[in-house]
């Protein structure tokens, strides 16, 4: 899989959400994120406190509008959530309390990812 695939991104927030901690923070402020990954493999799933959907089950607190080369490099921290919306790579749609509380959610969504995208090719 490459970048390009937004089936790693989901694999990734599925490991993220077996991560005990997570989940119950996800369950704890009740929070709901919708990422929707546009581009050639226009996608959207959904994170709650129930795991990881495919497409919009329900609507979410917040929704990402993001290219898949920019929800990358914010995953491995390597691009800021701020200079992202300003340079139109990410778009937020929500309440700024549910916008500012991605910060608590980042860290162990780009663990998980970065395992998966970082991960040596299998031959």
């Amino acid at each position: 899989m490459t970048v390009q695939d937004p089936q790693l991104f989901i694999e990734a927030f599925r490991a993220a959400f077996a991560d005990a901690d997570f989940a119950a923070l996800l369950k704890e402020r009740d929070f709901s994120l919708q990422f929707v990954v546009t581009g050639d493999t226009h996608t959207a799933f959904l994170l709650d406190s129930d795991g990881v959907h495919d497409g919009a089950p329900h609507p979410a607190g917040l929704r990402l509008e993001v290219q898949p080369e920019a929800l990358h490099l914010i995953l491995l921290g390597q691009l800021a959530v701020t200079r992202a919306i300003v340079a139109r790579r990410l778009v937020v749609k929500g309440p700024v309390p549910q916008v500012r509380q991605l910060a608590d959610y980042l860290p162990a969504m780009g663990r998980a990812y970065a395992q998966l995208a970082l991960a040596p090719a299998s031959a």
